[in-house]
């Protein structure tokens, strides 16, 4: 459950700075104390009652709330996951590949 908590408090500041939200302005919008914000992007609680009204003042469904696969891993090892990966694609993936990295710079 530790990790969940960690994972989700996460997602939500992620989702928060996405939207150009501050702490404050996030617990405005769902009703709850600024402090209880910050305990829970730090995964120290879950926010049981108020987390619909997290997912609706961020404007995202329940399940995105919980799509927190891509926070699991750090940038060491997507990128080298990623280069490992690079071998094993066919030349038209590895185009596409490089169509959307370079729409990127």
């Amino acid at each position: 459950m530790k990790d969940i908590k960690k994972l989700l408090g996460k997602r939500i500041k992620e989702l928060r700075k996405e939207r150009n939200l501050s702490q404050d302005q996030l617990s405005e919008l769902v009703g709850i104390d600024s402090r209880s914000i910050s305990h829970i992007e730090n995964g120290d609680s879950f926010p049981s009652k108020s987390l619909l009204e997290i997912a609706k003042a961020l404007n995202v469904s329940l399940p995105d709330l919980f799509e927190f696969e891509h926070l699991k891993y750090d940038v060491k090892y997507k990128k080298n996951y990623i280069i490992n990966s690079l071998d094993n694609i066919s030349n038209a993936d590895l185009d596409v590949l490089f169509r959307i990295i370079k729409s990127m710079n």
